[in-house]
């Protein structure tokens, strides 16, 4: 059975971490992994359109919704909200959207 080489390669970086004995190095990992994070979501904005449906990947749960507007650094996101029984607009970071997959 093949692992996949994604699956090995964070493996590696994660025991690679363990191995560091310096914060300055951990501090540099982290300001690179939050730069890579804001590049990706970027590159997220420019994938989203109007009326499009996608999730929410927040705070322990996940949503789906439509894309009501794209603004500069977030979406408006219409979604159902069980407790009110009503849609409701989210402003949501584009890092945190996820383009629905069909099924």
């Amino acid at each position: 059975m093949k692992q996949d080489p994604r699956e090995v390669s964070l493996f590696e970086i994660e025991r690679n971490i363990d191995n560091l004995n310096s914060l300055d190095d951990l501090q540099k990992i982290q300001e690179y992994l939050t730069h890579r994070r804001n590049k990706l979501a970027r590159n997220n904005k420019y994938s989203l359109i109007v009326g499009q449906e996608v999730t929410i990947n927040g705070s322990s749960k996940i949503e789906s919704g439509k894309i009501v507007k794209i603004n500069r650094t977030r979406a408006v996101v219409d979604c159902f909200d069980k407790t009110r029984q009503q849609m409701v607009h989210y402003t949501v970071p584009f890092s945190m959207i996820r383009i629905k997959q069909e099924a």
